[in-house]
């Protein structure tokens, strides 16, 4: 299966600051035999993130889009409204299950405003943007995206227990 990482950062966008999360999650989707691609970091930017993720899941170019960043209550974080914009069907498990988990460590996640959902045949989800905190999501959640994925691409007819 192919992934793309979709960094979403103005600072990381401009070079000003590393990127920290993406090769993390790189590494995590290659223990899970994903051929992924890091595609160009974008600014926090409604309507970039929204043209990007449509161009991926549109061409085919990936079958599980991961964006990075953007989900907090800051005025630039518009990631989830990016996606939620071009989403035929959202996944909401999928955010909550991401949220509950991190929210018996750190009470600030209920903060959080990821999604998740599918556009054609793509599963795409979004990350928080803090490297240990997105492994551990990551640990969490990964298993069920994996199957997601399969679901999407059509290799699984129902939703096992």
């Amino acid at each position: 299966m192919k992934a793309a990482i979709v960094s979403v950062d103005t600072l990381i966008y401009q070079k000003l600051k590393e990127d920290d999360c993406a090769p993390i999650v790189k590494r995590m989707l290659g223990q899970v035999s994903f051929r992924t691609e890091l595609i160009q970091p974008v600014p926090n930017d409604k309507e970039v993130i929204r043209k990007v993720l449509a161009r991926i899941a549109d061409a085919e170019i990936a079958d599980l889009v991961l964006t990075i960043g953007g989900i907090g209550c800051r005025d630039e974080d518009w990631t989830p409204e990016a996606t939620k914009s071009i989403l035929d069907k959202e996944i909401p498990g999928m955010a909550e299950a991401m949220r509950l988990y991190m929210e018996r460590t750190r009470k600030r996640a209920m903060l959080t405003r990821g999604v998740a959902g599918i556009r054609n045949h793509t599963l795409i989800v979004n990350l928080p943007g803090s490297p240990k905190i997105i492994k551990e999501c990551l640990e969490y959640i990964l298993p069920e995206i994996v199957y997601a994925t399969e679901v999407v691409l059509g290799e699984h007819d129902d939703i096992k227990e």
